[in-house]
């Protein structure tokens, strides 16, 4: 073997080795900027030290996204707020480093009823209930984000309003979620008119039919979406870590708490384990208790644990996503978060390449 191979054969060996130790460093996979959702009509902040400053300091989190305001329709009283987060006073908040964010959901019923001649006047009371976050955050924010479940009949109403919204303020960045459908098929329900997307990568199916083993989450239902890896804007995503309660009454879907209540109302609530997350209430006292349960009803618990934030977290491989992305869970519940171990949680940040 002459010295020219030998020199040639060195090189190649450490090449090698180099690339072997940089599989192995946890470090060089890209980390997103990290995010968290908080979707309770109540936020209330404090800078004393709590389970949710310890989870958000120690995962670095960046942003919050907090939902602002609900936005429906009735018959009865036409286009209406439905629920207003309440925030505390806390003169902190300015020395905060994570970034608020609004976040308004409006429901596919208020597009459809949503008259193009009072569109104006709904953009600027739906801003302003927005940027009340200013008031209690002592920063004007950045971003506003728009939550809606479009279908091709609102669409148009829909991509109208944000425009509306983006001519009335345009010194803000407008972003708007999104489902795994209208990702599948853009061509046929559009892409929204703002900055960029986050893809909701959750409730893949209906939660009203009750022989869905979960409707939050199935890794098999949402490869089915993402046959394509391109979309015409910057992409975010949320991953679920959540779990609710969906009450079942004579067969068919009653109601859903947005969080699993078992253990709160065994107390005064006899319940029969059917399957590993179904119970049937066999007696309730006089019939009823203070969740609205009686006797006959069928509880489903469907949870997003550290199983379910993995299998999330590898399908980003399949999506338009790169350093640059937001990652965010949703939502901040620590009744959820706390039993989730902290190295998955870190890895859910991680892009997988």
């Amino acid at each position: 073997m002459n010295q020219q191979t030998m020199k040639w054969m060195a090189a190649t060996c450490f090449i090698a080795l180099l690339f072997s130790l940089w599989k192995l460093n946890p470090q060089s996979q890209p980390t997103a900027q990290r995010a968290i959702y908080h979707w309770k009509t109540n936020f209330y902040w404090s800078a004393e030290p709590n389970d949710t400053r310890k989870f958000l300091n120690e995962h670095q989190i960046q942003k919050m996204y907090i939902k602002m305001l609900d936005v429906d329709y009735s018959k009865a009283t036409g286009i209406m707020p439905v629920s207003k987060t309440s925030m505390n006073y806390y003169s902190d908040y300015k020395k905060d480093s994570i970034e608020f964010i609004p976040v308004v959901y409006i429901t596919n019923d208020v597009f459809k009823n949503m008259l193009v001649q009072d569109r104006e006047d709904y953009a600027k009371k739906i801003l302003a209930h927005a940027l009340r976050i200013q008031t209690y955050t002592h920063h004007w924010p950045r971003e506003i984000q728009f939550d809606c479940d479009w279908t091709l009949d609102t669409r148009d109403a829909y991509f109208a309003f944000i425009e509306t919204c983006k001519k009335l303020a345009p010194q803000f960045t407008y972003s708007a979620t999104l489902r795994l459908y209208p990702y599948k098929y853009k061509d046929k329900l559009g892409v929204p008119p703002v900055a960029k997307v986050m893809l909701m990568m959750y409730n893949l199916q209906n939660a009203k039919n009750f022989e869905h083993e979960n409707s939050i989450f199935s890794l098999k239902e949402a490869q089915k979406y993402l046959k394509r890896k391109e979309y015409p804007l910057p992409m975010d995503v949320a991953l679920p870590v959540f779990s609710w309660t969906l009450v079942f009454r004579n067969g068919q879907f009653y109601k859903v708490f947005s969080d699993n209540i078992i253990s709160d109302i065994t107390s005064d609530v006899s319940l029969k384990l059917l399957t590993t997350n179904k119970f049937l209430v066999e007696t309730t006292p006089r019939n009823y208790n203070d969740y609205g349960l009686k006797a006959g009803d069928v509880l489903k618990v469907e949870t997003c644990g550290a199983k379910e934030l993995v299998q999330a977290n590898s399908l980003l491989r399949l999506l338009p996503v790169d350093a640059t992305a937001t990652i965010a869970l949703f939502d901040l519940d620590m009744n959820e978060l706390t039993k989730i171990p902290y190295e998955k949680v870190e890895a859910a940040f991680a892009i997988p390449r």
